[in-house]
């Protein structure tokens, strides 16, 4: 509608004004080179309004077209209210695109309006946005003037809404300060106000307030204030508004992790948009996918993410574009997780092209398709891709992702064993982060340093950057009030094995967020919390704190968290040899991740399952789901996975005879475990080494391996891994036990037995008498044996170890025989024979066949006692166990000289001689010398079975 004609003298003031004029000029310089075309239709308003429209959907170009027109359009018809009207729309139009100097020019010239035609309202409006935009550039001064100056105008004015929106503004300023008091001042004051006239008259403001304490992380107050606009908007049937208010619950709850209550939310603001593509509507579809990702179902957020594609609105400016490449990035980043990389890639490279223009969203996706080729071991792409991010980043000066680009540039040449240049990036990665205080990352980059230098060998400087890094996660913990962050530095110390430091974060962490409501955050912690406690065989806190983790997560509806906290509990199962539960917990959560695709998670869970099948003795199981995990963790170049693998495939392989192999695994393992700083996989790989050496009679070797272990283990604290420390001190006793040190060899059974049973680990307390049985048999004292023997007979039975048992009755039958009870004796070995059949448990079934031999030669039954020795032989042979290889020999020696084959005998007693002297073993040598005495007197008896006596029987 068009407005009177201004008085002359007002309007020679406005013509003269030099801010009018420099705004008008460029107006029509604008005008002019634009080509809209458009003709003069309807009404001046008509291009106001449409350029409202078109701000408010984010399309700049042709809302600042639209604002062009009608300023220039009440500009030649002198209406100067609807000049300063356009002139502030195009102040919006350039503020919303950060445009700050131009949105300055413009929110002045309109204020300057205002004021010449003592408009209050357009002074106000004008002055608020002015103050808004000098916050933005920085100019603080100027910004509390102007906003103090507004808030005087719109008092005057009585204009309530005016200063609800006034006194915001002045809080956010106030917050830039960090004023926090000074801010929550004026917060308090503007919401007194929308209390006292009624939430239907600042809906609005409310859910910038409900903003804006989302951001501060005052979520009970945030949540508060959206409910109460969501209210207000029902009230008022305004369902635009109320399915933004939907929306931004949906954000509130997503960015808490109550996914279930986000979903909800979500769906209701879905429902209320118009049901025709649109751009509100496709954004709904974006964050339903984002919320799906976030739980695991995956084949939703497909479906979402793929509509909302098939949706998104012809690029009309760079935020649409940028909306569409997200979407993009989020169907890349499922396709990854997937496993299926080429369609991943297929869509990372689209996101590229939509961000062509915008060089950070640019670098993002650079880095994130760089990660992915690292994945894949496309290492010179990904070393392209990255460099190309860097180059962004350090154009745009933004060092925070600089160094983060830095880091991943060092990770992947590190991981290509390219370690000067890794040391390179890691040093300038470190050089940034400590220039921006940023002590967590920091920090992170100092322990791979620590890393290099401990492959270099230089000891030293490793411990100097662990000591930094120590000292910077502490002043961490101790400045921050953010429970997600104090679970991240609890994690990294976890890492470090600083367990103590650890657990004080994590329950800090439980009760911050226990305070701030915050459910994630409390899940999430209590889940940290009980895999340090399960590390630390304290089962029953590791059990309560992740089964009120896991009640949290399902309440949440976060299917991701739940099953990982289910795994979790899986373990504690597991470690307290409750195996049948276990592997049905297992396979529930290999059956999720399965569904979902999750190729990662996949993995974990398979070599979980591989554990458990090993500590029942299924070993054909144990290795097909070791090798399925190592698969697909190769797939994902995922070091700690594969270092699991190996380690699994180490002890399954050994377990199973395999010995050939068993010694590339264990290294594999621990060289992979060394490279990513876990000292503890280090020591066990170690430890996994020193069983293959001992079975294999290298006994100083073995002695070094156990010795390194258990030093490890008890530099990170004996009550930290107690388990791992007992297995250590076992193998050492074995060590003894075999070259004679009973008193040495009792003793370190005794403290692993002690340990075991500390931590609730009743398969090594049997290990531990079972290993007591096989030393008190070789002293003789056979009492003690059976009772040792059968203590770990019991504990096997109810374990329903069927190996275990095997195991136990072929020490029995060594024991039986040595008594002269031979019938029993053969029944034994029968039974252990018939539990641990040759191809899952190798060892244990040619021991039992060795002992089956030694029964028949007592009986002068030759030909079926060299049938057995043989096979045991062939086993003991093929995996170059050399001490029970040597006693195999003096058995078929035996036999043949019993059989009046001499030379054949001579032959075998001088091989397993010069095996016995290899290993060191004096007594076996000696023994082969007793021998060649009984043929060179042509001594018809039986000859004493004496090495019979010494026979060592291998734990599990």
């Amino acid at each position: 509608m068009k407005r009177p004609r201004a008085n002359g003298s007002v309007h020679e003031e406005l013509s003269r004004s030099s801010p009018l004029a420099g705004a008008m000029r460029e107006l029509h310089r604008r005008l002019r080179k634009s080509d809209t075309g458009h003709e003069h239709l309807g009404t001046l308003d008509t291009y106001l309004e449409r350029g409202r429209r078109l701000l408010h959907a984010g399309r700049f170009a042709e809302a600042e077209s639209n604002f062009i027109l009608a300023g220039d359009s009440y500009a030649q018809s002198d209406f100067h209210i609807g000049c300063a009207d356009a002139i502030h729309g195009l102040g919006e139009v350039y503020g919303a695109q950060k445009m700050l100097d131009r949105a300055e020019l413009c929110f002045a010239t309109a204020k300057w309006i205002g004021t010449v035609l003592r408009n209050n309202e357009r002074t106000s409006q004008a002055t608020l946005r002015l103050g808004v935009v000098s916050r933005r550039q920085g100019k603080l001064s100027k910004a509390k003037e102007l906003l103090a100056e507004a808030l005087q105008i719109y008092t005057k004015m009585g204009n309530d809404y005016g200063c609800i929106n006034t006194l915001y503004e002045l809080g956010r300023l106030y917050l830039q300060q960090d004023l926090r008091v000074e801010a929550e001042t004026r917060f308090s004051e503007a919401l007194q106000i929308c209390a006292s006239i009624g939430d239907n008259q600042c809906a609005d403001m409310l859910q910038r307030f409900g903003s804006l304490y989302a951001q501060e992380r005052q979520y009970s107050k945030a949540e508060e204030l959206y409910t109460r606009a969501l209210s207000a908007w029902m009230s008022l049937s305004r369902n635009t508004e109320r399915a933004l208010t939907h929306r931004q619950l949906g954000d509130l709850y997503r960015d808490r992790s109550r996914y279930t209550e986000a979903e909800d939310h979500y769906k209701q603001a879905f429902t209320i948009y118009p049901r025709i593509p649109g751009l509100d509507r496709v954004i709904m579809r974006d964050r339903l996918a984002e919320v799906y990702l976030k739980q695991g179902r995956y084949t939703e957020a497909e479906e979402h993410c793929t509509q909302a594609l098939k949706y998104w609105p012809p690029e009309w400016n760079e935020n649409t574009s940028q909306y569409r490449a997200g979407t993009l990035q989020k169907l890349g980043d499922l396709y990854w997780t997937q496993g299926r990389y080429s369609k991943a890639r297929d869509h990372l490279t689209k996101a590229i092209d939509l961000t062509l223009k915008q060089d950070r969203p640019k670098a993002g996706v650079f880095r994130e398709l760089a990660g992915l080729s690292q994945v894949q071991g496309q290492y010179s792409e990904a070393s392209d891709l990255f460099t190309r991010a860097l180059s962004i980043y350090t154009s745009l000066k933004d060092e925070s992702n600089r160094a983060k680009t830095l880091h991943r540039l060092g990770d992947l040449h590190w991981r290509q064993g390219r370690y000067s240049k890794a040391e390179e990036y890691f040093t300038e990665a470190r050089a940034v982060y400590a220039s921006l205080g940023s002590k967590f990352s920091h920090a992170k980059v100092l322990f791979q340093l620590a890393n290099f230098y401990q492959v270099q060998d230089c000891h030293l400087e490793a411990e100097k950057h662990c000591t930094e890094a120590m000292a910077l996660l502490t002043s961490v913990g101790a400045e921050s009030d953010n429970a997600e962050m104090l679970c991240k530095v609890g994690q990294l110390l976890q890492q470090y094995n600083q367990y103590s430091k650890a657990e004080e974060l994590f329950t800090e962490a439980l009760q911050l967020s226990a305070l701030e409501k915050d459910d994630s955050s409390r899940a999430k912690s209590l889940w940290k919390l009980g895999e340090l406690y399960l590390r630390q065989a304290r089962y029953s806190s590791a059990e309560e704190s992740l089964t009120m983790a896991l009640q949290i997560y399902t309440s949440l509806g976060d299917y991701l968290g739940q099953n990982g906290a289910q795994s979790s509990l899986a373990d504690v199962l597991r470690s307290q040899c409750c195996l049948v539960d276990a592997e049905a917990a297992f396979q529930a959560v290999a059956a999720f991740y399965d569904q979902i695709g999750h190729s990662l998670g996949a993995a974990y869970i398979k070599c979980k399952l591989g554990d458990t099948y090993r500590q029942q003795g299924k070993h054909g199981e144990a290795f097909k789901l070791y090798r399925e995990a190592q698969n697909l963790f190769e797939k994902c170049n995922y070091i700690p996975g594969l270092a699991d693998a190996a380690f699994g495939l180490g002890h399954v392989l050994r377990l199973q005879g395999r010995y050939s192999r068993v010694r590339s695994c264990f290294f594999e393992a621990r060289n992979l475990y060394a490279s990513i700083g876990n000292q503890i996989g280090v020591a066990e790989a170690t430890c996994g080494m020193g069983d293959l050496y001992r079975l294999q009679g290298k006994y100083s070797k073995a002695d070094e391996s156990y010795i390194e272990a258990r030093s490890t283990y008890e530099r990170v604290g004996s009550e930290n891994h107690p388990v791992g420390l007992a297995g250590a001190i076992c193998g050492l006793a074995y060590i003894h036990c075999s070259q004679g040190r009973h008193s040495e060899a009792h003793s370190c059974f005794e403290e692993a037995k002690s340990l075991y049973d500390g931590a609730g680990n009743k398969l090594g307390v049997a290990e531990t008498f079972c290993g007591m049985g096989d030393l008190h048999r070789s002293q003789g004292d056979y009492l003690k044996a059976e009772e040792s023997y059968t203590e770990a007979q019991t504990i096997y039975r109810q374990l329903d170890h069927s190996p275990g048992v095997g195991e136990v009755a072929c020490g029995l039958g060594y024991l039986r025989r040595m008594q002269s009870r031979d019938l029993e004796a053969e029944s034994l070995f029968n039974e252990a024979r018939t539990l641990c059949s040759e191809e899952e448990h190798g060892l244990s079934a040619a021991n039992a066949a060795l002992g089956l031999a030694i029964v028949h030669l007592a009986r002068i039954e030759c030909d079926t006692a060299a049938s057995d020795v043989r096979k045991a032989l062939a086993f003991y042979t093929q995996a170059d166990v050399l001490p029970s290889k040597a006693r195999a020999l003096l058995i078929l020696a035996q036999i043949r000289g019993l059989e009046h084959h001499d030379d054949e005998s001579v032959a075998y007693i001088d091989e397993a001689s010069a095996i016995f002297s290899q290993i060191g073993d004096e007594k076996g040598v000696s023994l082969c010398r007793e021998h060649r005495l009984h043929l060179a007197h042509q001594n018809v008896e039986t000859p004493t079975l004496a090495s019979t006596k010494e026979q060592h029987v291998p734990a599990v």
